[in-house]
């Protein structure tokens, strides 16, 4: 693979300070030292030759020489000290590290935090250790500790977010199935607290953990709990798009399974005509009540 003008350009700066620290240093030595040819370091020490401070005139340049196999070097710019970070460049390695650390699996994350803490203790002057916090993506977390409770077979305590009656609840849930849709993933598993099957957003659970409890998937499911519901609605519209896999093609539109027939109305309130609930036809009528009295609001 050809080597890049950055990754020259880089040794070069190196190879200055290592050459005032090893004075009467060989060709050769230097050579294995940066792991390149001797044909490539003697064309880097010509480069360098013209390199040197603005004005690039004799008195700026680089000076040195090669005699007999021997480098010397006589003025180096200000180069003479090995490059190191500044504060600023360090930080970004750092939160770089944390979130590589964080991408890794368990076998390969140690290397990488050996050398963030490294990182941390030359570079704490301005930005110490404790003021750093890397945040992973929420929604893989998440993921990785679903995937665990399936293999492990244990149950999930969750904290759950209900927008709709604007309440959090702490369950125990045995995970039965991730569905993958475009605009959210849900989770379908048994609640203990409900007694049934429920599906969940995953961006609604705020956090969870993997407990020792045995996943329990009750057969049982109580069909007055759930409400089928019959809607007409444009097969390009958002609630179609959104709930896809829920969604069940009927002759004159679609069938859904619910549990919170709050959740419907309001999803059909806010297609803003694009779909039209049938049935159960009580909440049909509510959903027209509650759009009559938001334009009411208009008039």
């Amino acid at each position: 693979m050809a080597e890049t003008a950055a990754a020259r350009a880089l040794r070069l700066i190196d190879l200055v300070p290592y050459l005032v620290s090893n004075p009467g240093v060989s060709v050769k030595e230097t050579a294995t030292k940066f792991g390149v040819r001797v044909a490539d370091l003697l064309k880097d020490l010509d480069l360098l030759f013209v390199c040197g401070l603005p004005g690039y005139t004799p008195l700026e340049l680089i000076d040195l020489s090669v005699e007999d196999g021997v480098i010397s070097i006589r003025d180096p710019q200000n180069l003479e000290a090995p490059r190191r970070f500044s504060e600023g460049e360090a930080l970004v390695m750092r939160v770089a590290l944390s979130a590589l650390e964080d991408l890794l699996p368990a076998t390969k994350k140690e290397s990488v935090r050996k050398l963030r803490e490294k990182l941390s203790k030359l570079y704490s002057a301005d930005i110490p250790e404790d003021a750093l916090f890397y945040q992973g993506d929420p929604s893989k977390e998440k993921m990785r500790k679903i995937e665990a409770s399936i293999k492990t077979g244990k149950k999930l305590k969750i904290t759950y977010l209900n927008p709709l009656r604007g309440e959090r609840t702490n369950r125990a849930i045995s995970v039965i199935r991730v569905k993958a849709e475009p605009r959210r993933t849900l989770i379908d598993a048994w609640c203990d607290a409900s007694n049934g099957v429920r599906t969940f957003n995953l961006g609604q659970i705020e956090e969870l953990e993997v407990t020792k409890d045995p996943i329990e998937v009750q057969e049982n499911l109580k069909s007055d709990e759930l409400l089928v519901a019959k809607l007409k609605a444009d097969s390009n519209s958002y609630f179609v798009a959104e709930n896809q896999a829920q969604l069940r093609k009927v002759s004159e539109g679609y069938e859904i399974e619910i549990f919170q027939p709050e959740w419907l109305v309001r999803k059909v309130l806010a297609e803003g005509g694009s779909a039209q609930l049938v049935e159960p036809i009580e909440l049909s009528l509510r959903v027209k009540d509650l759009a009559r009295k938001a334009l009411a609001l208009y008039s």
